[in-house]
């Protein structure tokens, strides 16, 4: 019983690690369901030969007879179990920085600033695909 608080806690501290370093605000966070796998300890009914003696007629073995039943006893193994987390990352054309995405052009942005991939918003005055033409 605490190992499954200790697994789940462990998973959930995880879980919150991976899907609050971006702000979830940021229209530019695209995410995906990723599956991973978790080693667990798990029980199961293990089967073994119980031996018991009754009563017979078998006057050799001073009237005892020997009997074979399948009794069953709780035992532990080790398994994998397939996990499943919401993963954030930056969207196509945008990079991480800090708790953010930011676009991500190619060129620099002589006279002006980058506002989507491969988009330069010039200063006035300024145009053509990087800003650089006055």
């Amino acid at each position: 019983m605490l190992f499954k608080w200790i697994l789940k806690g462990l998973i959930l501290s995880f879980l919150l690690k991976t899907t609050l370093s971006l702000n979830p605000d940021d229209p530019n966070v695209c995410s995906h369901w990723e599956s991973y796998a978790v080693t667990v300890q798990e029980s199961y009914a293990h089967p073994f030969d119980q031996i018991y003696y009754t009563r017979c007629t078998d006057i050799l073995n001073w009237f005892k007879c020997t009997r074979h039943r399948i009794s069953y006893k709780t035992a532990y193994r080790r398994g994998l179990r397939t996990m499943y987390r919401r993963r954030s990352q930056c969207c196509p054309g945008y990079y991480e920085s800090g708790d953010y995405c930011i676009p991500l052009c190619t060129e620099e942005c002589v006279h002006g600033r980058c506002v989507s991939p491969d988009t330069c918003h010039c200063e006035p005055g300024w145009g053509g695909t990087d800003c650089s033409s006055g």
